[in-house]
């Protein structure tokens, strides 16, 4: 994509919503490297032009670079995996995935290894592999084995396991599966790899889904919007309102770690309705030029023990995000997400939303660790709650929010946005934004008119390099808070 491509669809851009709008269009696009290092790696950088800026995010890691013509270089750290995403001149992001060499890959003289070159006919990209894959998993469903998915190409129009058993999916470094794209006008809705009332089921390897969302909507030009009515009618047409490269659904025990996901059409990742869910070590990257919205990263809904670690999620919406966003499938509540070490990019939304069109309680949701660059509206949203059963508010149990950072800060709209919902506690700890916030950016805490919120604890809060000791030292509008704690 050229200088003009990227305009003309940031153009295109302009005539959507107002809330779909992205403020860089260089950012239309993400460039990436993807590598295996171990130890303290030496990282350069050659461009085709000058280096008159740079930057290196997440900020806080105080990554010390040097730029001498078009060479920028820059040492990784010795502690991994290790994600950064690069800012030079006004060209596109540029996101450097470096992860510890693969250890323990299957092999294929395991008994416990089913090698699904066996089952698939073409590793070129040209021909449908749909129905290979599907006697492919049959084979491993429920064995507890291994179905090894090896390099190469494989096209596929949607792959819908359901009710699979006891097995592992291992997609090997250099498999892609490529969902396919519609013919201009058929807007088909495609998952990509779909697990649906599944139990005990991993998902492996550092190979990648695409779902050519690029190719999809911009050049075959069918619409995003095709078939939404609203949040809470499903129809024919669009019955699950999202298309996703993962989506995971009503399923039990599921382990998800390694896999690249780009290209999205929608949410990228989509869990709705999954217990004992944990994700590790994902790399999604899904730029604005994918998808006008519905992309957030990762998204949840009436999940509950839901472990996230080690993510880098470049996306055209929320980081994360959970909510009831299919209103006719999220029937239940939410309880306890734990979110550590992601790291974040979009240009126009927010690191956190949470509670979105909600009418079941939240639970506790924790986030250590975690970086978050170029949003603008907010850092955490947090929505009021729809009324549960029996007419009382829905209601959030500990929101936690410890060592976490936001790289742009004169960016953002609101420091803070909490809309007025239940909460038995919120707490802040170090938390920390990078450059100087605009003068109107407040920090928005406002309870439930009648339940309010029960505890707000700030401590180490800091604002531009500044320590916020007091409330009186940044905007804030405050209200329907019992006890609140500054330090």
């Amino acid at each position: 994509m050229d200088a003009a491509e990227r305009d003309r669809l940031a153009a295109a851009y302009g005539q959507l919503p107002s809330y779909c709008h992205i403020y860089d269009p260089a950012g239309m696009q993400l460039h990436y490297a993807h590598f295996a290092a171990a130890g303290d790696v030496e990282l350069c950088i050659e461009l085709e032009e000058e280096i008159h800026s740079f930057r290196i995010h997440p900020l806080r890691r105080q990554i010390s670079a040097s730029a001498a013509g078009r060479r920028l270089t820059f040492r990784s750290g010795p502690r991994g995996p290790r994600h950064f995403i690069v800012r030079i001149n006004a060209l596109p992001p540029l996101i450097l995935i470096t992860e510890e060499p693969e250890a323990g890959q299957p092999r294929p003289d395991d008994p416990a290894v089913v090698d699904a070159a066996a089952f698939l006919t073409d590793h070129s990209g040209a021909t449908d592999q749909t129905e290979n894959f599907h006697r492919a998993f049959a084979a491993v469903d429920g064995t507890g084995r291994t179905l090894v998915v090896p390099a190469g190409v494989y096209l596929v129009t949607q792959l819908h396991v359901k009710a699979g058993r006891n097995f592992r999916i291992y997609l090997a470094p250099g498999c892609l599966l490529k969902i396919k794209a519609s013919a201009h006008g058929e807007n088909e809705h495609r998952h990509g790899l779909w697990l649906q009332d599944c139990e005990d089921v991993a998902l492996l390897g550092r190979g990648c889904i695409d779902q050519q969302a690029y190719e999809h909507y911009v050049r075959g030009g069918n619409q995003y919007s095709h078939g939404i009515v609203d949040y809470y009618t499903a129809n024919e047409l669009c019955p699950w309102l999202t298309q996703s490269p993962l989506f995971i659904t009503g399923s039990r025990r599921i382990h998800v770690d390694g896999l690249l996901i780009r290209n999205g059409r929608n949410f990228n990742v989509n869990c709705r309705g999954c217990d004992d869910l944990t994700l590790r070590n994902l790399k999604i990257l899904t730029p604005p030029a994918c998808t006008p919205e519905y992309a957030d990263g990762i998204n949840t809904g009436s999940c509950h023990r839901v472990l996230i670690e080690d993510c880098l999620v470049a996306a055209n919406d929320d980081c994360f995000a959970s909510g009831h966003y299919l209103g006719a499938y999220d029937t239940r509540s939410s309880q306890d997400h734990v979110i550590r070490r992601m790291l974040g990019w979009n240009l126009r939304a927010s690191g956190v939303r949470l509670g979105f069109y909600a009418a079941h309680d939240q639970g506790d949701f924790t986030f250590e660790d975690c970086d978050f660059v170029g949003m603008i509206y907010t850092s955490f949203l947090v929505h009021p709650l729809q009324p549960a059963a029996g007419g009382r508010p829905a209601r959030y149990g500990t929101i936690r929010a410890v060592d976490c950072a936001f790289d742009d800060a004169p960016r953002l709209a609101s420091l803070l946005d909490v809309q007025g919902p239940v909460i038995e506690k919120l707490a802040l700890i170090n938390l920390t934004f990078h450059g100087a916030p605009s003068a109107q950016a407040a920090l928005i805490v406002q309870g439930d008119a009648h339940a309010g919120i029960g505890q707000l604890l700030l401590e180490h809060l800091s604002c531009h390099g500044q320590r916020v000791t007091r409330l009186d030292q940044v905007p804030h509008q405050l209200s329907h808070v019992t006890e609140v704690t500054v330090r």
